[in-house]
């Protein structure tokens, strides 16, 4: 007998930083049977501190230097949110986030990082740029590079850039810029120009921290460089274009960057956690929070008591380790490993020109070897959380129980996928209805071997009852998105048909987890089918819970309607233009997903698709006069439609360039990513009509690719057509468009012919 092994234990991950990229590898390498884990950050896509520099210089592109958590944690198992947090309850052990429920956890780690405070210099958030966080400094440099090259290119016109702070990142930053925009405007680096570069710090000295050898050189390379260095000199106060020091002297610039004292967020310290003299979370030689021992901390935010080191990330890096380790013996109840920080780092500081230099206490070396190893330890730390294993699913079947060919047959799809990608394949379910018995009730309107997407029942009061029903197996391990596009993917067939829902039970199966993690499962799951329903004017009047070797979720959806303006997937007209609403790609998204191959990007668009309701979508085309449409779902855009051109033997034109396409969906397609049940979808083919260009448009795949919570399929007048789609996209279809035409009704047989 198999047994389901239950979740007993939430970890909480808050931050994207780079201690906890380790301890997302721990846990995809050996997963913690019983844990669960979350992580929630701001940023997904999380920039690598130590290659900042290169990508200034113009070395490296933004993407090379950012790591997408998303894969990552799709391969640890650990629940991803991008999301704020408002407020943590130590003492319930419960976190606040900005736009969902509050979630409860039994372990806590931050990484949260730090960024320059800007409040130690009045004016510096409004008048100066920080350089942390990296994704808010990027999007600033972007807009300093612009000027100052506007402004450069007229040979009279000086640009002056002021950076406040004398330690790496200013020195880093002063060399980098040079040289990108010499470059830009096709000057070499030594040469004279008009670009000021102006490192102004309060020490005696730059780089106070590193020894003699290194200042001197350093302070050598920006004087042969034209960067001027002022030291001695407190800035007070920023205004506009404008550094003000102690000692009265002002100096003008046309755009400032400051890397000056680091800080964390005050919600820390407001929560209840130690902090240490300077403002940082205290933690002991475990990374465990010297007040609270099932919160731990590592990174820029933390402090170990007795031994303090730079915020730097060669220290962060190494902490990642032994937080994992450390936050994996604490969920198991193990004694916890000291961790003894080295004394000494080797600090690597890019100069911008493909050279570098080293320091480590009395160590000292520059040049272009330098920056090589630079290089390589730089993107040996990228890959080695960008580049995954390939996801397994091995079939576990008795030797001998099928041939070779059948057993590459099933191997094949042996990686099952969820949503509208788990159904069953149309011609099994058809040939299942076939042999069922006849309706005989007089007002079932619909019987079973009916194409249409809800049934109905004839009422008394001359309206018709629809009803739907519809369950999805969990493509997300996100269980309030999951609800909540779950939601609209069930309410979807009502609107199909023209109606409105009226009111719906729903179909829970929770995985085996305790009580306590049951609950808030739960919980999540119906406060964001609710909040969704009530979105749609759907009331929620009861349902079905049950213990499933897999979260799923569905509802049974009643919607109320006139018989005559039912909406029928058959109707369309000769001449009638086809609307799509929404772009296709979530089955092959959803199946790079789960293989650690989809960007985060494309992920959360594809997501922001799904959770569009088609209310307005179809009271807009209601009122352009459709008779015919249904939304496409599992079994793709060709399937769907096959199913409104078979009872009057339809034929359509369909223009393949026209059919949008979600964002990375294309792409995921041509690398031959396929949802488990895009085979059986291409059934669908044996009505298509195709030059050979067609079929080998990255497009075609797309017909057959199952949609999740997708768009509806219409046909309406061709003259409707123009003013409909502009109110489709009024009202938030943005991608709505005109994908082909009816050309024949009545003839020998359905045809979908490409163009």
């Amino acid at each position: 007998m198999q047994t389901a092994t239950p979740i007993v234990k939430h970890l909480v991950l808050v931050g994207g930083g780079h201690s906890h990229l380790a301890v997302l590898k721990r846990l995809g390498m050996r997963p913690v049977q019983g844990l669960a884990v979350t992580l929630i950050s701001r940023d997904i896509n999380t920039p690598y501190s130590g290659s900042l520099p290169g990508l200034i210089a113009g070395i490296y592109e933004h993407d090379d230097i950012h790591i997408d958590l998303r894969p990552l944690a799709q391969f640890a198992g650990v629940r991803i949110i991008q999301e704020e947090i408002t407020e943590i309850d130590l003492v319930n052990k419960r976190i606040a986030l900005l736009s969902r429920p509050a979630m409860d956890f039994d372990i806590l780690s931050l990484n949260i990082g730090s960024n320059p405070d800007g409040d130690l210099i009045p004016g510096a958030l409004r008048h100066a740029t920080g350089i942390k966080p990296i994704s808010e400094f990027l999007l600033k440099w972007r807009e300093i590079f612009d000027a100052a090259v506007s402004s450069l290119k007229n040979q009279d016109t000086d640009f002056t850039l002021v950076i406040v702070g004398g330690g790496p990142a200013s020195v880093e930053l002063a060399f980098s810029v040079q040289v990108s925009i010499h470059r830009q405007l096709g000057i070499s680096l030594m040469e004279n120009s008009n670009l000021k570069i102006q490192i102004i710090s309060a020490d005696d000295d730059v780089l106070k921290s590193h020894n003699q050898a290194v200042r001197n050189f350093t302070r050598s390379e920006l004087k042969q460089r034209r960067i001027e260095l002022v030291v001695n000199s407190l800035v007070t106060e920023f205004k506009a274009n404008t550094v003000i020091c102690e000692n009265g002297v002002e100096y003008s610039a046309d755009a400032i960057v400051f890397a000056t004292g680091a800080k964390i967020p005050r919600w820390p310290a407001d929560c209840g956690l130690s902090i240490t003299a300077d403002g940082f979370i205290e933690v002991n030689n475990h990374l465990q929070s010297t007040s609270h021992e099932f919160v731990f901390a590592a990174g820029d935010a933390a402090t170990i008591k007795g031994a303090n080191r730079p915020k730097s990330g060669v220290y962060a890096v190494r902490q990642g380790k032994p937080l994992a380790e450390n936050l994996i013996r604490f969920a198991t109840a193990r004694n916890l490993k000291t961790y003894r920080p080295q004394q000494h780092a080797l600090a690597l500081m890019s100069m911008g020109d493909k050279k570098a230099i080293a320091s480590r206490n009395n160590l000292f070396f520059k040049g272009s070897w330098v920056w090589h190893l630079k290089h390589r330890i730089d993107t040996a730390f990228l890959k080695k959380y960008s580049e995954l294993p390939v996801m397994s699913a091995p079939l576990n079947l008795a030797k001998g129980l099928v041939d070779k060919q059948v057993e590459e047959q099933l191997s094949a799809h042996a990686l099952r996928c969820a949503g509208c990608g788990a159904k069953v394949a149309g011609n099994v379910l058809e040939e299942v209805l076939q042999q069922l018995p006849d309706n005989q009730s007089a007002d079932v309107l619909s019987g079973h071997t009916s194409i249409e997407d809800a049934s109905m029942i004839k009422m008394e009061n001359g309206q018709v009852l629809l009803q739907s029903v519809d369950q999805l197996k969990a493509f997300t391990n996100d269980v309030w998105l999951f609800a909540k596009i779950a939601t609209n993917h069930c309410l979807s067939d009502i609107y199909a048909m023209g109606a409105n829902p009226h009111s719906a039970l729903a179909v829970v199966g929770l995985p085996f987890a305790t009580k306590k993690y049951a609950k808030s499962q739960l919980k999540e799951l119906m406060l964001a089918c609710s909040e969704t329903l009530q979105e749609n004017d759907c009331e929620l009047i009861g349902g079905h819970s049950a213990e499933s070797s897999e979260l799923h979720f569905g509802l049974c959806v009643n919607g109320f309607i006139e018989e005559e303006k039912i909406l029928s997937k058959g109707g369309l007209r000769e001449g009638d233009s086809l609307i799509l609403t929404k772009p296709l790609g979530t089955g092959t998204l959803l199946a790079s997903d789960m293989r650690y191959r989809a960007s985060h990007r494309n992920i959360t668009g594809a997501f922001q698709h799904m959770a569009i309701s088609n209310k307005l979508a179809v009271e807009c085309l209601i009122q352009h006069n459709a008779k015919a449409c249904t939304d496409v779902t599992g079994f793709g855009l060709a399937g769907h439609l096959a199913e409104m051109l078979s009872e009057d033997n339809v034929s359509v034109e369909l223009w393949l360039d026209d059919i949008p396409a979600m964002d990375g969906a294309l792409e995921s397609l041509q690398a031959g990513t396929l949802s488990s049940l895009h085979q059986d979808n291409k059934l669908a083919s044996e009505i298509i009509s195709a030059h050979v260009t067609s079929m080998i448009n990255p497009r075609y795949e797309l017909l057959f690719d199952p949609q999740t919570a997708g768009g509806l399929l219409v046909g309406i007048p061709k003259a409707n057509t123009k003013k409909c789609l502009r109110q489709l996209r009024k009202n938030g279809y943005m991608l709505a468009t005109e994908i082909g035409q009816v050309t024949l009704t009545g003839g020998e047989q359905p045809c979908i012919i490409l163009k």
